[in-house]
């Protein structure tokens, strides 16, 4: 199992219309490839962790970085794992926007994660922390499912 952790810029231009295609479309895509991931939408920046096979995940990381819907894409991390973080969705996603007190934990959880990038750069025991406990916040507070 492979995985890539990078973070972009929206486009300033994307609405959430915009971002729901781009997950249906991603949602297809990725089940049509034994791929599954996360997307989180933060204060006008994505962070997107995808997991598959190597060679399918590169290829898809390169057809995302050419994505006019963001910029300044930098990749944070990616390498081999044991396991599948996000085995039950094809894309889970969340946006943050909006009171949303159930997710209130994942925010500020989120939000270390965009101020402090340098700790999760490699896949190391904090990455993988991180993902875990995001993959678990977004299973029990129903967020939406891109099965």
């Amino acid at each position: 199992m492979f995985c890539i952790i990078y973070r972009s810029t929206a486009n300033p231009d994307i609405g959430q219309a915009e971002i729901q295609s781009l997950l249906e479309k991603a949602k297809t895509f990725n089940r049509a490839n034994d791929i599954t991931g996360c997307l989180l939408y933060y204060k006008h920046e994505f962070v997107q962790y995808i997991e598959g096979n190597q060679l399918l995940v590169t290829e898809l990381f390169e057809k995302i970085k050419k994505d006019g819907r963001h910029a300044k894409i930098e990749l944070l991390s990616n390498g081999h794992t044991y396991t599948r973080e996000f085995e039950n969705w094809s894309m889970a996603y969340e946006n943050f926007i909006g009171p949303n007190q159930r997710l209130q934990y994942l925010k500020l959880l989120v939000s270390s994660y965009f101020e402090d990038t340098g700790n999760y750069r490699h896949l190391n025991p904090s990455t993988k922390k991180f993902w875990v406990v995001v993959r678990t916040l977004l299973a029990t507070q129903a967020v939406e499912k891109f099965k």
